[in-house]
């Protein structure tokens, strides 16, 4: 089969381009079958190149602290510079430290994703029912694909879901249900419109995937994947009977099981990382990106490593303690996915976190115990027939969070935790100095600064388009 190529420019929400698609070269394809779009959605949505997309999240959380060299010499690098008003939360994070622009890309690779999925879902509806389900397959896929998208979006450039009420005016972001780049700047949706477009497309992509065709694989959406989402959403909402519901059938019906302790032991061989393609835990596997921030091993170097207190959260024999487990203790490097080694794609979702939210659901509706129930599913498979205990729902609040923080750290979803929870969040940037001094930055509970930055390039191009409010942080 052809090899097709559909190219679409990253800047499509806030630029003109007339007669989209209209132009035919002798290198593009445009798909005429459904065999052709299947490929398409792979090529394009799934395993695409996105740079550093989504690094800011990682960096911005608490799951990393930084790292200086004890010794400091004349050929001695300093690799945390281009991400250092990320780590600190400055007002403008898109201006490194010598005052050029390190644009956020995040903005501009989910939202081509959509329009992506909007042309293939417009054009897959046009085909005819098909015998094999594969138009059904590919319109839950390309769902799926457009409500994780939002997701990301509204969860990096929204405002935080407080309430029904509140969210009726909150700050969402924009909604593009074009099929073609249209020539208008767009404005901001708000939050409630969002949610109410994800919790649809979600519905849609679950029924489209039961009656599509089945794909063993990671690398394509499946119902799993869309009732994990769900579960977000719903958490997000505080709508924890939803999250009850659609957990527990995900884990009715699910062939993926948690990472055992048994497995969990022998990922003290370095070239098997604990993010893998053959772990039943993992549900689905998307977006090559670069190598993690943090994941180099040169000892000569400061670089963005484990948060000292998550490692200390960790006692002696946890095995997520265990060097090239997680992390590898000499190095301060984080080796929980490895590019090479992993065999998969740079962002990961694993059945872990559908009992992580049942767990809160749980715990937010008062049924506490049920809660400790699915947390200790997890902690008993990384500390040796461990137990987490706690004898009021506050203090099941808290054992949930932590254990949280360690089994999905460094996945990308600690940020998202912080600023739902509305959580304070220190870091300490030492300084590249002998001394090893160091400044304090807070990022105070409800911070306005959860909100990120539109893309510098955006702010240039859409001025109708609200901007958030941002603060310079406190210092100590």
């Amino acid at each position: 089969m052809k090899r097709i190529i559909y190219m679409i420019p990253l800047f499509l929400l806030f630029a003109a381009c007339g007669n989209f698609l209209d132009y035919k070269d002798k290198d593009k394809l445009i798909p005429n079958e459904l065999s052709q779009y299947s490929e398409l959605i792979m090529g394009e949505l799934t395993q695409k190149m996105v740079s550093n997309t989504c690094y800011n999240l990682l960096v911005m959380s608490d799951d990393y602290g930084t790292f200086v060299p004890s010794w400091i010499g004349p050929d001695t690098r300093d690799e945390r510079l281009d991400y250092q008003s990320w780590y600190i939360w400055a007002k403008e994070s898109q201006i490194t430290y010598d005052g050029s622009e390190l644009i956020d890309p995040a903005w501009g690779e989910f939202y081509h994703k959509i329009l992506m999925c909007n042309i293939i879902e417009k054009d897959v509806n046009a085909y005819e029912d098909d015998y094999d389900g594969m138009k059904y397959r590919l319109l839950g896929e390309v769902q799926a694909l457009r409500a994780m998208s939002y997701w990301y979006l509204v969860n990096m450039y929204g405002e935080p879901w407080r309430s029904a009420e509140q969210a009726k005016t909150a700050m969402g972001v924009p909604i593009n249900r074009e099929t073609s780049i249209k020539d208008k700047l767009y404005t901001r949706e708000p939050l409630a419109k969002v949610y109410e477009l994800m919790e649809t497309d979600l519905i849609n992509a679950l029924q489209n995937l039961e009656k599509g065709e089945k794909k063993n694989t990671i690398f394509r959406p499946n119902k799993d994947l869309v009732r994990l989402f769900l579960s977000r959403i719903y958490l997000e909402q505080k709508r924890y009977d939803d999250v009850i519901t659609v957990c527990n059938e995900l884990l009715e019906e699910t062939e993926h099981e948690i990472i055992p302790y048994s497995e969990m032991v022998e990922y003290a061989d370095a070239e098997k990382p604990m993010i893998n393609k053959n772990s039943k835990s993992l549900i689905f596997s998307w977006l090559n990106r670069d190598a993690l921030p943090g994941s180099g091993a040169v000892y000569s170097t400061g670089r963005y490593a484990p948060a000292e207190d998550l490692v200390a959260s960790m006692s002696s024999d946890d095995v997520r303690k265990k060097s090239n487990v997680v992390w590898d203790g000499n190095y301060h490097r984080i080796v929980k996915f490895k590019a090479f080694e992993s065999g998969c794609e740079s962002m990961n979702y694993r059945i872990e976190e559908v009992y992580f939210n049942r767990a809160e659901a749980y715990i937010e509706k008062g049924e506490w115990q049920l809660g400790m129930k699915d947390v200790n599913e997890i902690y008993s498979k990384r500390v040796e027939d461990g137990v987490l205990k706690a004898d009021n729902a506050e203090r099941a609040r808290l054992q949930l969070r932590a254990e949280k923080r360690r089994e999905l750290c460094f996945e990308d979803m600690r940020w998202f935790d912080i600023r739902r929870w509305g959580l304070e969040v220190e870091h300490k940037y030492y300084n590249f100095s002998m001394d090893k001094t160091f400044i304090t930055y807070v990022l105070e509970a409800e911070s306005p600064n959860y909100v990120l930055p539109l893309p510098l390039d955006v702010q240039r191009r859409n001025f109708q388009i609200e901007q958030p409010k941002r603060i310079e942080v406190k210092k100590k």
